[in-house]
């Protein structure tokens, strides 16, 4: 099947026509988040449009669309419940009329890490296992889970869904949750830079250098060895790794998938966590897999073929006949 793929992020919009597990053709917008959602369905509209003409796949000969959007989604009623802090207008915009009356399409539309789990299910490092999640690491902390070969949802739509929310230091910072000492106050990338101030020996540190203090300024100092940036990868790493034992200990998993910004450092990011998982889960079964997405930039679009397939083609969403 060919569908219709827009992943909505705060900062940028990404857009595709994926068919058969490969993006046909692919382009990127800005969001301008601040001034809401309705604003910019006109430019997705225009951007699908010169997609189909580079890609040479018509509106016809689509299914549908599939949309990841950074909140919780009623997706059996195409609703988004809530926003954080971007898109204001969002729980209140009709995304099925408008993708019926502007392509004649049905929407399938659900959580973006949801959408990222279910693309590395379908067609990436989550192939083969039945019980597995995603964790996508940046400016916030996305995660998403597979229980026996079902996307976990829940009653309210946010199982799986808030445990970058999940609390691992009493007392820490405040996050935009209101909790105080969440994976995503201690680790995302907007106290990254006062994290590392804090750090003895961060005036001698080749981030004191940086214009901008950010996850690939601190593994490229890393690299380097340099002290500072060394026991802030490893500080974050350890809250990632605890995280993973959390999920795998919560979900009973064989498979955690992580993804996001961070993972452009794979090789330094991936072994730390690999790591603590191996010390720390305690699984008396064996080691669950703590592996890379194959897919960093395009796993969410791959995932709205197999959200489309299961909300309107009723069929198990790894299928793609």
């Amino acid at each position: 099947m060919t569908v219709l793929a827009c992943d909505v992020g705060g900062s940028r919009i990404k857009l595709g026509v994926v068919g058969g597990g490969r993006i046909l053709a692919s382009d990127v917008i800005p969001a301008d988040s601040q001034l809401g959602l309705a604003q910019a369905l006109p430019r997705i509209a225009l951007a699908f449009d010169r997609l189909q003409a580079e890609s040479g796949v018509q509106v016809a000969d689509c299914c549908g669309i599939g949309m990841g959007f950074p909140a919780l989604v009623d997706s059996r009623r195409c609703k988004i419940l809530n926003e954080y802090g971007k898109y204001a207008d969002a729980p209140q915009v009709d995304l099925s009329a408008w993708a019926a009356g502007t392509f004649d399409l049905p929407l399938a539309i659900d959580n973006d890490a949801r959408l990222a789990l279910m693309g590395e299910w379908t067609h990436g490092a989550g192939r083969g296992s039945n019980n597995l999640a995603i964790i996508t690491l940046g400016t916030g902390i996305g995660t998403a889970v597979v229980l026996e070969g079902r996307v976990l949802r829940g009653q309210h739509f946010s199982a799986g869904n808030l445990m970058g929310h999940s609390v691992v230091n009493m007392g820490g910072r405040e996050c935009s949750c209101g909790v105080r000492g969440t994976v995503e106050s201690e680790t995302g990338s907007v106290h990254l830079e006062d994290r590392a101030r804090r750090v003895p020996g961060f005036d001698e540190s080749a981030l004191a250098q940086c214009d901008r203090v950010d996850y690939a300024a601190v593994c490229r100092a890393a690299a380097s060895g340099d002290a500072v940036a060394v026991e802030v990868l490893r500080q974050a790493s350890d809250i990632w790794g605890a995280l993973c034992v959390n999920m795998i200990q919560a979900f009973d998993l064989d498979r955690v998938v992580i993804g996001g910004g961070v993972m452009e450092s794979a090789e330094i990011v991936l072994p730390m966590i690999q790591g603590y998982v191996a010390e720390h889960a305690g699984t008396w079964w064996g080691t669950a897999e703590i592996l890379a997405a194959e897919h960093p930039r395009g796993m969410a679009l791959l995932g709205c073929e197999a959200l489309v397939n299961e909300i309107h083609g009723q069929r198990d969403p790894r299928s793609n006949e």
